[in-house]
């Protein structure tokens, strides 16, 4: 797991430049909603209905399936983490933390390191065939995909919600399935599961989202915080306006790559030559960051509150790794009267990671993209940073 260094900040820089705002930005929260499988994804995410051997007498049989989380372009496999809340029609998600899950009354927080475990060691992430050699023995006619599905999302929902599967009768309109099933389950929820912790989400911040300052000066600093493996900027200069290290030192590309694979955080500043008397630069830095596994989905608004399946749309986590593209943006002004910093830039916060976290965020985790274009030119200031192991 990586782990997010964040170093001391330099002191003792002069810059001519006062805080207009120093409100931070990170990547927002991915959203997205449950659209229906198409093509492969039938094939792939079908599984069977299933019985339980307690709960309501009429909330005992619940068809099984893997999800589609849509998520911008990417679509996103997921097993549901909330077995009798329903899924609502156009419902929105966003991505939570695992002690946001909304429902209260379920056992998920307590269980969700046995969950990341399941999710880590069943299918998709390792296909059936996978799957039934770690599990041993014999199975009839080998473990099918269905069969795998099944298994799979009635061990989540064993520790999600406290459903047991009815072991003498697990798939009732499926009689030759009980058997695998109730294997692969048996497997799912033993002593093997040990448990894996939440990973990092990751993290992309911008700090301050906007300064103010004055010609002949250096606005800044604007300081990029990452987990990432890669980012770039995006912004049109005006004719003499730079971006620069503390100094005033033009960022050459070389430069910034070799400082971005040594640091999880990194400084900039807008030069403003004393010619451009009034002007203003908008930038954007944008890069690509991976749902892992164990990412956390829940309805929109509804992060850490009670829930009430007639309001809330059940709950999903994430089964397979997507990548998904992250931005954020900052301004620098000047030619206006500076005025003193009203804020407090608000802390990263510390996830017990992760963004789909989460596991197993937890970002999870490369980031890339960007182009500096500088009067009629342009230059991308590419930032490539090393992996580390935590």
């Amino acid at each position: 797991m990586k782990k997010l260094r964040i170093g001391a900040a330099l002191a003792g820089v002069t810059v001519a430049a006062m805080m207009a705002s120093v409100t931070p930005a990170s990547a927002e929260a991915a959203t997205g909603k449950i659209v229906e499988p198409v093509g492969e994804e039938i094939a792939s995410g079908k599984g069977y209905q299933i019985e339980l051997s307690n709960g309501p007498e009429n909330k005992r049989h619940f068809d099984t399936e893997l999800f589609v989380l849509q998520v911008g372009d990417k679509r996103l496999r997921t097993y549901c983490v909330d077995i009798y809340t329903d899924i609502l029609d156009g419902a929105q998600y966003e991505e939570a933390n695992w002690e946001e899950h909304p429902n209260q009354s379920t056992s998920f927080k307590k269980n969700s390191a046995k969950i990341n475990w399941i999710l880590h060691n069943a299918y998709p992430e390792i296909s059936a065939a996978a799957l039934a050699k770690n599990v041993g023995g014999e199975f009839e006619g080998g473990l099918s995909v269905a069969e795998a599905v099944t298994a799979t999302q009635a061990a989540i929902w064993h520790f999600s919600d406290n459903a047991q599967l009815n072991l003498d009768n697990p798939t009732p309109k499926n009689k030759d399935a009980k058997n695998d099933v109730v294997k692969v389950y048996k497997h799912l929820i033993g002593d093997a599961n040990k448990g894996i912790q939440n990973a990092p989400k990751p993290v992309l911040t911008l700090e301050p989202t906007k300064l103010t300052g004055k010609p002949d000066s250096l606005i800044g600093p604007f300081v990029v915080t990452t987990t990432a493996t890669g980012i770039t900027i995006s912004a049109k200069l005006p004719e003499g306006v730079i971006f620069s290290d503390k100094d005033g030192k033009e960022l050459p590309k070389a430069d910034v790559a070799q400082k971005i694979q040594q640091l999880d955080k990194y400084e900039f500043y807008v030069k403003v030559p004393a010619s451009v008397a009034t002007g203003k630069v908008e930038f954007t830095v944008t890069g690509e960051s991976e749902f892992s596994l164990g990412r956390l989905f829940v309805a929109k608004g509804k992060k850490g509150a009670r829930s009430d399946s007639a309001k809330f749309s059940q709950s999903m986590i994430l089964a397979s790794s997507q990548k998904v593209r992250l931005d954020a943006q900052g301004s620098a002004e000047w030619g206006t009267t500076p005025t003193t910093p009203n804020e407090t830039p608000a802390p990263q916060p510390k996830n017990n990671d992760n963004e789909l976290a989460n596991t197993g965020a937890s970002v999870l985790t490369p980031l890339i993209i960007g182009v500096v274009l500088v009067g009629g030119g342009v230059a991308a200031l590419v930032f490539q940073r090393r992996r580390r192991k935590a």
